[in-house]
């Protein structure tokens, strides 16, 4: 039996590792407030950049998360193109003046997108940022994690792989693979 501790549920905490968390967002945070933080960067600041991907390919019957499944291209394709805008917009506004020390991609899941397309992101990050030497972590469906993925991830310059491996019913771990629904 897991041990239960009642003092924990007494504390409003995110139980999620969104950046930043659910907690912080506020009507008081707006677009001025967000480019005047952006345009006060001074150079060589260090910064990380975290991108979404609200897609899995199967919704896990436990998950909490925003999440969508991966299932239509169109759908998937258009939130890259946007995701691409974004990095645009906000490299054009800091530029080089900014040194990226981590990228993070979280979601869903950041392998409900092809290997190709996670490599090319990383691949625009590091262009259109100063981001050289960056460490990248991801957040991984392993059901979905595959020797073309495992590769890519290679390639990115990823040397420790952090899976969050968010399979488990009560007693048992799901071996990758298996239905993710309760027996």
């Amino acid at each position: 039996m897991w041990p239960y501790h009642p003092e924990l549920l007494a504390r409003p905490v995110p139980r999620y590792t969104s950046f930043p968390t659910a907690a912080e967002f506020h009507y008081g945070v707006g677009n001025a407030s967000f480019e005047a933080e952006l345009d006060a960067l001074k150079p060589g600041t260090p910064v990380s950049l975290y991108l979404h991907i609200p897609y899995c390919h199967e919704i896990c019957w436990y998950c909490g998360c925003n999440t969508g499944a991966a299932n239509k291209a169109t759908r998937l394709a258009s939130y890259l193109d946007a995701l691409k805008a974004e990095i645009a917009t906000l490299a054009a506004r800091i530029g080089e003046r900014a040194i990226v020390r981590r990228i993070s991609f979280g979601g869903g899941s950041p392998n409900a997108i092809a290997p190709e397309e996670f490599e090319a992101l990383t691949a625009l990050l590091k262009r259109s940022f100063s981001a050289e030497g960056a460490t990248l972590s991801i957040e991984l469906d392993p059901r979905s994690y595959t020797p073309d993925w495992r590769a890519r991830l290679r390639e990115a310059g990823s040397p420790a792989l952090a899976s969050a491996c968010r399979r488990s019913t009560r007693r048992r771990s799901v071996p990758s693979g298996e239905s993710s629904r309760p027996s």
